[in-house]
């Protein structure tokens, strides 16, 4: 598709994907980004539409889109879980932005390089295993193993610091 087919479909359908992603996210700035995030990747990709399925793919790619984020939210949450249940003191601010220096000293000491490249880049960056994969030029299972091991690990700190 060419820049200027991109831009009709952009002026024909983003309020409707817009309003799409407002009503699943409840966040302005993120549902702009994620429309923007579906144009970029249509670009990218490289996808020529038909126009009677163009405006079915493109609110398909926001829920899509949407979903990737609030999985990435779910799993920071569940990450910053872990470290708050393993620590006995109250959860503050400042307790979990020491737990997290002590976690990420853990990792620089104890994880492979590999593996702390993958819990920066999947847990600090917020990025999805693919991604994980793709930047680092290897297999999705090869970043679930990391992850799996590196979680498991981290655990086991956890418990022994209590």
């Amino acid at each position: 598709m060419t820049k200027n087919d991109i831009e009709i479909l952009f002026k024909k359908h983003y309020m409707r994907m817009y309003r799409l992603a407002a009503s699943i996210l409840y966040d302005e700035d993120e549902s702009k980004d994620v429309v923007s995030e579906v144009f970029s990747r249509l670009m990218a990709s490289g996808t020529v539409l038909r126009q009677d399925t163009a405006e079915a793919y493109l609110l398909s790619g926001v829920r899509n889109q949407c979903r990737n984020v609030i999985e990435r939210k779910k799993t920071r949450e569940r990450f910053v879980r872990l470290l708050s249940d393993a620590a006995t003191e109250p959860t503050v601010i400042d307790g979990e932005q020491l737990r997290m220096k002590e976690l990420m000293q853990y990792v620089e000491k104890r994880f492979s390089p590999m593996s702390q490249q993958i819990f920066r880049l999947r847990y600090l960056r917020e990025m999805t295993c693919q991604e994980v994969a793709d930047t680092l030029g290897i297999s999705r299972q090869t970043v679930h193993h990391h992850l799996r091991e590196s979680i498991e690990e981290i655990r086991s700190y956890m418990k022994s610091i209590q």
